[in-house]
């Protein structure tokens, strides 16, 4: 047997409260009828002070009705009934560019930001899929396995920030392969990578990365974030202020745009979508196609059901606090 809601046992904390007050009451009693008659003459004036049968059962009548309606309300289980609940959805790798470009604020505070923000939209309109995600910079790691729990997802994302990878630089290709390599093995008939990112790859080959995705059954999907105009690249402190604006190694200010042409040939390569930022970052054409994407069982979750067997205590409860009552 195992309880529903064993705080309530609690409650028996009170059954010596309650003898207690019984006591309590008789002793008062007793001395107000002394103040009143001889003891010798109790038993004349008043039923109680005759003793009998019902003046030593009714506390415990009450006592065992209190005690009843604390195991009632503690919820006895008992006969377990595994249960397996499938569920449908898609399955959703996001691939976050992290590297010193996504400081960038040709969109407002930031592109990072501004990035994990709709990621987090994203997250919410997906609950009850499966989402994970890969950070990457110079090189990838996977921040957050596929998982159903979209808080976990969305805590694992709030500790992303510049340069999660280790390595500088952006290797896109390297991240689609690690995102590929996190998805691949899903049983989801639908399989998506989320790539977000201003599209400046300094390694690889992107879009040997997509066909090889595609090739696998996964679809890429891909979001530029950034203006069409290049901007420097603000090197900030801890407390926000402007220290300066990156340099490369002869000295000169770094400058960074959004690369639309290689996203959208990704896109197209991955047979998914591409979405540009514009002005601002608004990833609604992706949910709205992952959304139309054919749902398939991603899970299985089993679970144990008990038979609820509060009744009997409750009924036995009620029964003794009417006897009480009747006495």
């Amino acid at each position: 047997m195992k309880w529903g809601a064993e705080g309530f046992l609690w409650l028996f904390w009170l059954l010596p409260l309650i003898a207690a007050a019984y006591a309590v009451s008789g002793a008062a009693a007793r001395r107000r009828l002394l103040r009143f008659a001889d003891k010798k003459l109790w038993g004349g004036i008043v039923r109680e002070a005759r003793g009998g049968w019902r003046t030593a059962v009714r506390p415990a009548v009450v006592l065992l009705g209190v005690a009843l309606l604390a195991v009632a309300l503690a919820r006895p289980q008992t006969g377990a009934h595994p249960v397996e609940v499938k569920r449908v959805g898609v399955d959703v790798m996001v691939a976050l560019d992290t590297s010193y470009s996504m400081a960038a604020e040709d969109i407002a505070p930031n592109r990072l930001i501004m990035a994990k923000k709709e990621i987090e939209r994203l997250s919410r309109a997906l609950e009850g899929n499966r989402m994970g995600l890969v950070a990457f910079a110079g090189d990838s790691s996977v921040e957050c396995p596929l998982t159903m729990d979209t808080d976990t997802f969305r805590m694992f994302l709030g500790t992303v920030t510049y340069n999660a990878a280790a390595a500088g630089g952006t290797d896109i290709s390297g991240a689609l392969r690690k995102a590929s390599a996190a998805i691949q093995n899903s049983e989801a008939k639908s399989r998506i990578i989320v790539l977000i990112t201003d599209g400046e790859d300094h390694e690889g080959d992107p879009l040997a990365a997509a066909k090889a995705a595609a090739a696998l059954g996964i679809k890429l999907y891909t979001v530029g974030i950034g203006g069409a105009q290049a901007v420097p690249i603000p090197m900030r402190g801890t407390h926000g202020e402007l220290l300066g604006y990156k340099k490369d190694r002869a000295g000169n200010t770094v400058f960074t745009r959004v690369n639309d042409a290689a996203l959208r040939e990704m896109a197209v390569t991955g047979g998914g979508v591409y979405t540009a930022s514009g002005g601002g970052l608004d990833i609604s054409p992706v949910i709205d196609a992952i959304g139309k994407e054919e749902k398939g069982e991603i899970a299985g979750t089993r679970f144990t059901i008990y038979e609820e067997r509060f009744q009997i205590p409750l009924a036995l409860s009620l029964g003794f606090f009417i006897f009480g009552w009747l006495l």
